[in-house]
């Protein structure tokens, strides 16, 4: 099931990222800038797709460690915010620090045990992808009422 999981997520790479160049070129209605960020998510995911395919094994350590490093640098991002926003209330500082203590630790549980963390990405990006879907599925539902209303 590793092997179909990998190969999946390199196919689905390539096509999130042939998707993001395809809108990065031809979607005039978005900002340059935005166009941009586009292509170079595309271009992005199109070696991370062609990695991930070349090279299973490498790519999944590397997603582990990716993963794992996001979310310690994003626990201390949330102390720092908790301790730097002075605009904020006492009572919600407090809270991202505490929050991001817990985030830091837990970044450090996943560093440690790389085959709990690759189970719980899997059910995170299980769970995201279901509901990415039903978002997608509501968009073009409601997205065909408002052009025939118009």
């Amino acid at each position: 099931t590793s092997w179909f999981v990998l190969t999946f997520l390199g196919i689905s790479l390539l096509v999130v990222g042939i998707s993001s160049m395809i809108n990065g070129f031809f979607h005039r209605s978005t900002s340059k800038g935005t166009r941009v960020i586009e292509i170079i998510i595309g271009i992005i995911a199109i070696i991370g797709g062609f990695f991930t395919l070349a090279h299973p094994i490498a790519a999944l350590a590397s997603l582990i460690w990716f993963a794992s490093l996001f979310v310690l640098i994003f626990g201390a991002g949330l102390v720092a915010t908790g301790i730097a926003r002075r605009d904020q209330s006492k009572g919600a500082r407090i809270a991202k620090i505490i929050i991001g203590i817990i985030v830091v630790i837990l970044s450090g549980t996943l560093l440690e045990y790389p085959g709990l963390t690759l189970s719980m990405m899997l059910i995170l990006l299980s769970i995201n992808l279901f509901i990415q879907g039903i978002d997608r599925i509501i968009s073009g539902a409601i997205g065909h009422r408002i052009i025939r209303r118009s």
